[in-house]
């Protein structure tokens, strides 16, 4: 039995099959891809951003007081025009304040032209003094001339010179007088000024008790209502212009230095406003107004303003909203649109030829969004890969869906 079986399994062992070694089979790859279009090409990429009035003014009271009266649209989302009312302040108190100004203008001017009286009576006097003085002087040297040929006495000289000093100290008083009279008037006259700038003030402080809109707009934050006190510089409200409405958005880095650098610059650059409400979409055309005045440290980059045209009467626009903004970029010339994924290390993308990947050098021109603009070996119509996958090169067989 042994030997038998020894037999079985050496005849077994001769008469089996040979296999035949088989290679392994390729694998192929199944990717996706797109065609190259080679064009001169100015992308439009996206920024989000908010709306921001241009101006928007807290409406404070200038002066203290109780509000006795508010305008007719007073209210939150009001529409006021310019120098429409908006509080009344109680204006007892500044319309005696002007009423007591003018009447110490007044009083000032009638002390003016009291002391200018004087002057003019001074003045004539002085002029009288000027007269008898001269006489006086001309009979002094008369007499001088007299008692030198011994025709009169010593003593009649002697009352010649005394009339003449007499004569002399009165004109220096009056002349001193005079002097203090008109200086007195400039004084007077000070006061006048002085005056006059307290009564200017005390108008305007009446001026002030009627708090006008300064330019059309929609009121917010309205703290005011008929018998409330109001401190100085208290809040009344906000006034929003909404005819002068911008898109605050953010540009990187890379984005602002080729708007900047692009022939047509970035000032006045034209763009697109989207507002979308629920199922609507509100397009509004703008153009690139000013930039930020600093770099923003956190992010890098700039904010940038565009200023929207507002061609309804009545604009459902609104500060807060967020934004799309569509803008313009520079224009390249010779280039290919391709999605991120197809582009390995910013220096080289794979075309399919004959089902097997090829390797294409390029130059990465820019980014838009999740797409880059390339040009180099890159011919138009190229079949380009845009799958990523392990172990991807030249020579790998690929099958495009």
């Amino acid at each position: 039995m042994l030997v038998g079986a020894l037999a079985v399994a050496g005849y077994l062992q001769a008469t089996k099959p040979q296999l035949e070694p088989q290679a392994p089979a390729e694998r192929v790859w199944l990717i996706s891809t797109v065609r190259a279009e080679v064009a001169d090409r100015q992308p439009e990429f996206l920024a989000y951003g908010k709306i921001v009035a241009q101006r928007d003014v807290e409406m404070r009271a200038l002066v203290a007081g109780q509000i006795v009266a508010v305008g007719e649209n007073f209210v939150d989302g009001g529409r006021v025009r310019e120098g429409q009312l908006l509080v009344q302040i109680d204006p007892f108190e500044f319309e005696a304040a002007v009423d007591s100004g003018a009447a110490q203008v007044k009083e000032a001017g009638a002390r003016l032209l009291e002391i200018q009286a004087q002057i003019e009576a001074e003045a004539g006097n002085l002029s009288y003094d000027q007269e008898q003085l001269e006489i006086a002087e001309r009979e002094l040297r008369r007499r001088d001339a007299l008692a030198k040929d011994s025709v009169i006495s010593e003593k009649s000289l002697d009352d010649a010179r005394l009339a003449r000093n007499g004569r002399a100290r009165t004109v220096a008083l009056g002349e001193r007088n005079l002097q203090m009279l008109r200086a007195s008037a400039e004084a007077q006259r000070a006061v006048i000024a002085q005056a006059e700038v307290g009564l200017k003030r005390a108008r305007r402080e009446l001026r002030n008790t009627r708090l006008l809109a300064p330019f059309d707009g929609y009121l917010t934050e309205t703290g005011a209502a008929i018998g409330k006190s109001l401190p100085v510089n208290g809040q009344v409200a906000r006034l929003i212009d909404l005819s002068h409405l911008e898109a605050r958005f953010h540009l990187s880095d890379e984005e602002f230095g080729r708007l900047v650098s692009a022939p047509e610059g970035l000032m006045n650059r034209a763009a697109r406003v989207v507002w979308r409400v629920g199922a609507e979409n509100f397009e509004y055309s703008a153009e690139i107004a000013r930039v930020g005045a600093e770099i923003d440290a956190a992010s890098g980059g700039v904010q940038a303003y565009a200023r929207i045209e507002i061609t309804e009467a009545r604009t459902s626009l609104r500060p807060g909203a967020f934004v799309e903004v569509y803008l313009r970029d520079r224009l390249y010339r010779q280039v290919a649109r391709l999605p991120e994924s197809a582009l390995h290390d910013d220096e080289r993308v794979y075309v399919v030829v004959d089902g097997r990947l090829r390797r294409r050098l390029v130059e990465l021109v820019a980014r838009i969004g999740n797409d880059v603009l390339v040009h180099g070996e890159l011919a138009h119509g190229d079949t380009v890969a845009t799958t990523r996958f392990p172990g991807i090169g030249p020579g790998v067989k690929v099958s495009a869906r």
